[in-house]
């Protein structure tokens, strides 16, 4: 804790720090500026450490005894942090969970890769759970893992050959992250359990993804703008919420009143503080700005509502899972795919350095198809003409074990709903392909 001289000197640094950036020093009186904050800092050369701001902007170590520790999360009930942490220099980063009115600390995984980015979930259940609980998701080896809170029960999700990162819970249940795909990002959506693996907002690489209290996903892209999508229409109603050449902003989190906190530098050789963002004119106010640090991962310390808790059909040793196409011809390229002539389906596993195939069969009249494919294995397929030429190529999915998983089309509007007709491949005996055990992203088979 700082004494009250520290504090006065902190305030004359601050002060004519404002003076410097052209920005307001007026003391901001909202009950937003009186949220505490948990964040991120690190010094010039040394290790990253948890930060507790009270109400009055006093600011104490959360992280004592660690290495180093980051990425802080606050639970709905703003009592507890997961983050993450090293205890020594030498060993891998793991996921630990602190009571912030005792300190005290328990350890959620114990793998022998690095364990970063946790996010609390909420409550999952099935027929079969007579008690649903809520988990922890974090990443390790750029795939997606859930952990309950006892350290039990820890499942890997994603299975794809991307680079996943900065999960994040909406309040329907659904979770969305960002997915570095070769020379694209985009932001993905997952239910709890790992399945219904979907685009969610492409764009401008799209990363670090909040949900604000207003119906909206806040997210960063480009070289450090924010942009923000409405959660009832995110494909179509993304717009930017800063101005071009206005500094480098990450790490956004919501606030009670609609602002946001944002970690915010000048330029890439200038450290990070945090500041309080309003969307509605694009103005800062210095939350946390220090000489000498780099402040980041802001998240304010208040209630907030749990999200919808979502059920589960996956069972780990079911050995299956169902994808099936209602129409490739319900396309947004019509003039490609038509009826008339036999079309074939190519389907890949492995990665996108080293394809397999281990499907070729012939498309339904319809334009229908159904497979048996193995569960937790990346897939890719491919439309192919009579001439043997590829027309259209989905990315890299994966199905869960038992879920059955399907599209209305190929390539198709994500906001259409599908004609109410029986399609010809359903009615039939699925196709069933096999594929050997592929070493993916996440280390794991």
């Amino acid at each position: 804790m700082r004494n009250a001289k520290g504090s006065f000197r902190s305030c004359l640094f601050l002060t004519g720090l404002l003076c410097l950036q052209g920005l307001s020093a007026q003391p901001d009186r909202t009950a937003a500026a009186r949220t505490p904050v948990v964040l991120t800092e690190t010094p010039a050369g040394g290790q990253p450490r948890l930060l507790l701001l009270d109400g009055s902007g006093a600011a104490r170590v959360l992280s004592q005894g660690f290495y180093a520790a980051a990425d802080p999360q606050v639970s709905w009930d703003a009592k507890h942090v997961l983050f993450a942490g090293r205890k020594t220099a030498g060993e891998p980063w793991q996921i630990y969970e602190m009571t912030l009115a005792t300190g005290a600390v328990r350890q959620l995984t114990r793998m022998s890769a690095d364990c970063r980015q946790p996010a609390y979930q909420s409550k999952i259940f099935s027929l079969d759970i007579p008690d649903p609980w809520p988990q922890a998701a974090f990443i390790s080896g750029g795939a997606l893992y859930t952990v309950k809170f006892d350290g039990t029960l820890r499942q890997r999700i994603t299975f794809t050959p991307w680079e996943e990162s900065s999960p994040v819970m909406l309040p329907d249940g659904m979770m969305v992250f960002s997915s570095k795909q070769g020379s694209r990002t985009h932001l993905m959506a997952v239910n709890l359990d790992g399945t219904d693996y979907s685009l969610y907002v492409p764009g401008d690489r799209p990363r670090e993804p909040a949900a604000t209290l207003d119906g909206r996903l806040v997210f960063v892209e480009g070289d450090g703008a924010l942009a923000a999508v409405d959660l009832v229409r995110p494909l179509y109603t993304k717009r930017t919420l800063t101005k071009p050449g206005d500094g480098i902003y990450s790490s956004p989190s919501p606030l009670p009143d609609g602002r946001l906190l944002v970690a915010w530098q000048k330029d890439s050789a200038s450290p990070a503080g945090i500041y309080r963002f309003n969307p509605a004119n694009g103005t800062r106010v210095p939350v946390y700005v220090k000489p000498g640090v780099s402040a980041t991962q802001p998240r304010g310390v208040f209630p907030r509502r749990v999200p919808e808790g979502r059920g589960s059909v996956v069972e780990e040793d079911a050995g299956w899972s169902r994808l099936y196409c209602l129409s490739v011809f319900t396309t947004d390229r019509p003039d490609l795919i038509r009826p008339g002539q036999p079309w074939r389906l190519r389907v890949y596993t492995g990665s996108p350095s080293n394809p397999l195939k281990i499907g070729d069969l012939r498309i339904e009249d319809d334009g229908s198809f159904h497979l048996d494919v193995p569960p937790n294995t990346p897939l890719k397929m491919e439309l192919v003409n009579r001439d043997g030429k590829v027309v259209r190529a989905s990315s890299w999915v994966y199905t869960r074990p038992k879920e059955n998983r399907g599209c209305i089309g190929c390539h198709e509007d994500p906001e259409l709903t599908p004609e109410n007709r029986e399609a010809k491949a359903l009615i039939r005996k699925p196709v069933k392909l096999t594929a050997p055990a592929i070493l993916t992203n996440g280390g794991s088979r």
